[in-house]
């Protein structure tokens, strides 16, 4: 299939916060309740269509998903993924306050190593709403401090998982096509 864009995004975030089910649930649809650690990083692609903005067309876009490991044996090798992203989504999980904890750490490496990309921020496993020591004000809080979007959403149960992407596949468009003027 043609498309007008090809664009590269990194999941981030701890281990075991559910980057690679998020992953999953947007690109084939589908949930698993278990899955193995993800060893370096796991690819995907999506093809999309974004509306432009004043214009009748829609963008075609190939966006191909980076989901990174998350686990501390991996930083070594991470930048390496990092490289050429123009866009990422960094997740904590809402059940495990250190994920939440060590967001900053993700934000600094993505500034380090990809500048200044559209990101947004990514609260997963809201079915498991029992369970949660996040509360929703204090993701709403961190994302506010860096003026970005922030989502709350389920693998399991498909919650904003399509909203995510899109938003940020649009957010890339459109600084693409402002610099094209």
């Amino acid at each position: 299939m043609a498309f007008d864009y090809l664009f590269k995004v990194i999941v981030v975030g701890d281990g075991a916060v559910g980057k690679t089910s998020l992953t999953r649930k947007f690109t084939t649809g589908q949930f698993r309740e278990s899955y193995k650690m993800t060893i370096g990083v796991d690819f995907s692609i999506k093809i999309l269509k974004i509306p432009r903005k004043g214009k009748s067309k829609e963008s075609t876009v190939k966006l191909q998903i980076w989901d990174t490991g998350g686990q501390e044996r991996f930083s070594y090798v991470r930048p390496l993924y990092y490289r050429g992203a123009l866009g990422a989504l960094c997740c904590y999980d809402i059940t495990n306050r250190k994920s939440f904890l060590n967001l900053p750490k993700w934000f600094n490496d993505i500034e380090k190593h990809c500048g200044n990309i559209p990101t947004i921020l990514i609260a997963t496993k809201t079915d498991l709403a029992e369970l949660r020591v996040v509360d929703v004000d204090e993701g709403q809080s961190f994302a506010e401090q860096r003026d970005i979007p922030f989502f709350e959403t389920s693998a399991k149960d498909g919650s904003h998982v399509e909203d995510t992407f899109n938003r940020l596949t649009a957010r890339i468009v459109d600084d693409v096509e402002a610099l094209e003027l």
